[in-house]
């Protein structure tokens, strides 16, 4: 519980640190130097792993200064940390998997405005050492509320494994590869490096998210009041997003070398790690939104949100 504080302690600071770094980017009538579009400043929200790298590169590159956008581009441990961030009103935009953000729009108005990664096997399970199938898996590591806990539940649901009967052991990303060597887990599903970490422990790949009938989404969320107000602007955060995933999908080596530089995980690693990771800026599809609902009535099912969020109204489709 006291590691727990202390990472809610350390994203509160991030997100203070955040505010303050665009406050300082505005003019004295509070416009960021654009009367004609006040909105032209804003704070992005992002994890730490390879998949943000589009939005590393845009940074790193200044392709939203090229856009006439001027963003703030803050790293959280977890990527639910940029979506909590808007829910304080400290940020306007984030990248998150679909999961996460269903959860946090029943907190409050954020909205999804475009996939712009995928993969079936960016997640992965990994199982420490001495165990060679999922049945043998009796502790999971779970980071509850987000698409680990989601594709932990379509593991057991494949294999026909009853939820009462295995235990759920809370802890962060980060986290999980020490639990996994030490056995306090036998096993967690992640996004990448998290399953590498574990491997390096000792540990055993029994599985990707695509062998369970799942493709995981990063969308970009947005501050949906903020939306209504500046759509111009997020349409070209948007834009550039895209611009940055062509330009990764062209010359893959650029993804290792910004992630590299933003989040100090060795350029040839990530680059291997995004191998089977689509970056593309697309528009939601009914068969995003009918999985999505299937994400959202599980958050219901047990017990993360008190009500399902509704994708149609949370994914806002025809921007891109």
């Amino acid at each position: 519980m006291k590691m727990r504080t202390l990472r809610v302690a350390a994203a509160a600071l991030l997100i203070t640190v955040a505010g303050a770094a665009c406050a300082e980017n505005q003019t004295a009538d509070g416009s960021g130097g654009s009367a004609a579009e006040p909105s032209a400043n804003v704070t992005f929200g992002v994890g730490v792993d390879p998949a943000y790298s589009p939005i590393y590169l845009a940074d790193q590159e200044k392709l939203f200064a090229e856009s006439g956008v001027n963003v703030t581009v803050t790293q959280f441990q977890e990527g639910t940390g940029g979506l909590d961030a808007i829910l304080a009103k400290q940020g306007q935009f984030t990248a998150s998997t679909e999961s996460s953000l269903l959860n946090r729009a029943t907190r409050g108005d954020i909205k999804g405005l475009a996939v712009f990664s995928q993969s079936p096997s960016f997640i992965k399970l990994v199982a420490r050492d001495g165990i060679a199938d999922v049945t043998g898996i009796k502790k999971y590591g779970v980071v509850p509320g987000t698409v680990n806990e989601y594709a932990t539940n379509k593991v057991l649901a494949a294999k026909n494994i009853s939820r009462d009967s295995v235990e759920f052991v809370n802890a962060s990303p980060a986290e999980m590869p020490a639990l996994l060597q030490r056995g306090d887990v036998d096993g967690y599903i992640m996004w990448e490096p998290w399953p590498s970490r574990g491997v390096a422990n000792g540990g055993k790949i029994l599985l990707t998210s695509g062998d369970i009938g799942y493709v995981y989404n990063l969308v970009i969320g947005v501050d949906g009041a903020w939306y209504e107000a500046n759509k111009d602007a997020a349409k070209k955060v948007v834009d550039t997003i895209g611009k940055a995933c062509e330009q990764l999908t062209a010359d893959p080596a650029k993804a290792g070398s910004v992630t590299e530089k933003a989040i100090k995980v060795p350029a040839a690693e990530a680059e291997t790690l995004l191998k089977g990771v689509e970056c593309k800026v697309r528009d939601f599809t009914d068969e995003d939104l009918k999985r999505y609902a299937e994400i959202a009535q599980f958050q219901q099912d047990s017990k993360i949100v008190e009500k399902a969020a509704d994708p149609a109204t949370v994914m806002i489709r025809g921007l891109v």
